[in-house]
This record gives structure tokens, sequence and C-alpha cells, in this order.
């Protein structure tokens, strides 16, 4: 009994570590770059960032979830096993943190914020700085919530639901992918977690169809993600063949 109570204390001590400093790391990825792409100042231009920021987000850890985490042969898919498989013991609170290290969540910020802040640059639509605070907002809640879940926080009566319904995910791990706001759960059709014990003919027919439908639409999810990213770079990069030509032309 002592063993383990050491073990969940050695454990609860390195994790609140991780913890902190990847919520500095997201305040620093996320805020301070805000502080120079957000001139001049708009505060309409800074709230339509920050809400595309969180819906971003959202649908980022969908897919980060979905088909990283999810992913049992990539090195990112065999630790969050260990997630699912310590839930419980002494050593769950070593595998609660969304972002394993600083360094991890740095990388996060860097696939997401450069391609927008690319863009941003490139059509002058003055949001990045909005976003990427959201980006941050997000991130910050996302662990925070994480954590209380698992480690019997107390949470805001608004979020009480969001322990039962990701803990479902854990007693299905191929639903309900979003920890705490189900936005692309909804729309990719992932809140079911319980299944019928007598499946009738008509019925595994419907869910043929349905499972064809979430399938696609997942796939239109990823091919957005890239398709956006190949737009940036290709306007970040004719942006820059633009300003390189008036520059030979003014010499």
């Amino acid at each position: 009994m002592g063993t383990e109570a050491d073990a969940l204390g050695v454990a609860l001590t390195g994790a609140r570590r991780v913890r902190l400093w990847n919520a500095v790391t997201a305040v620093v990825c996320g805020f301070l770059p805000s502080l120079v792409l957000i001139r001049p100042f708009s505060a309409h231009r800074l709230l339509v960032g920050f809400l595309i920021g969180l819906i971003w987000s959202n649908g980022f850890e969908y897919a980060y979830h979905r088909w990283i985490l999810h992913w049992p042969k990539g090195g990112l898919g065999k630790g969050h096993l260990l997630h699912h498989a310590t839930l419980g013991t002494p050593y769950e609170p070593e595998h609660v943190t969304f972002g394993s290290s600083p360094f991890a969540v740095a990388v996060i910020f860097i696939v997401n914020g450069l391609p927008v802040v690319l863009l941003d640059r490139a059509l002058q639509v003055r949001v990045a700085a909005g976003m990427l605070i959201g980006f941050a907002v997000y991130f910050i809640m996302t662990e925070e919530v994480h954590w209380r879940i698992h480690l019997g926080g107390c949470l805001p009566s608004w979020l009480s639901p969001a322990r039962e319904y990701h803990l479902a995910h854990h007693d299905r791990p191929d639903a309900r992918f979003n920890v705490f706001l189900p936005l692309f759960d909804l729309v990719l059709g992932n809140l079911t977690t319980a299944e019928s014990s007598v499946v009738t003919k008509p019925e595994r027919v419907a869910r043929r169809v349905s499972d064809f439908y979430r399938q696609a639409a997942e796939g239109i999810l990823v091919y957005s993600y890239l398709i956006a990213i190949s737009i940036f770079f290709w306007c970040s990069f004719r942006a820059a063949t633009r300003r390189g030509d008036k520059l030979r032309n003014l010499g």
C-alpha cells in the first residue's frame, strides 16, 4: 500500500511539473507572437481570429487524437496506449498531459501556427494574432479539464458533463475523441459509445451507410487541412516572389 502511495506521489509531482511548463510554453508560443502580429490593433479582427482559432483547435484536437494518438504503430500511439492502460493506477498521472513535454507543445504550435502566420502575412487579413491566442487558450483548457477529469479535480457546473463524456471514450476508444467540447465529434458522428447486443440486418446496413459517411467526412477533414496548408505556403511564396520582383524593378 505504501509503495503504491509513493509511486502515485512521484507520478503526481512529475506530471504537475510537465503540466505547468506545458502551460507556460503555450502562453509563450501563443501570446508573445500575438503582441507583434496584433498591430495595427483591431478588436473585431482579434475576436474573429480568436473564434476561428478555437474551432481550428477543436478540429486539430480531433484529428490528432483520432489518427495519431490512436494509431497503434506510431510512437505517439504507443505512448497514448499507456494513458488508457494506466487508468486508475498509481502511474496514471504520468500519461494524462496531452503534451508529453514543453518541446512537444512547441512543435504543436509550430505545426498549427506557422501556416496561419504565413497566410496572414501574405493576404493581410490580420487574424493570426487572435488565432494564436485561441490556440493557447484551447490547449491550456484542454489539458486542465483532462487533468481534472482523470485525477479528481473539481470542474465548473457547465463542464461537469465532460467527465462522463470523456471517460466513456476510455470504455470505447473508437468514439468521442474531443475531450470537453464535442464539436467535431458531433459533425463526424462520433458521439455514440454503446452498441446493441442484437443487431438486425436493416440496422447493419444503416450502420455501414453511417460508417461510410463518417469516413468520408473524416477524409474531407484531413484533405481540408492538407489543402489549407498548401494554400498557406503557396500564397506566401507568391507574395515573396512579388516583393522580389518589385525590388528588382526598383533597382
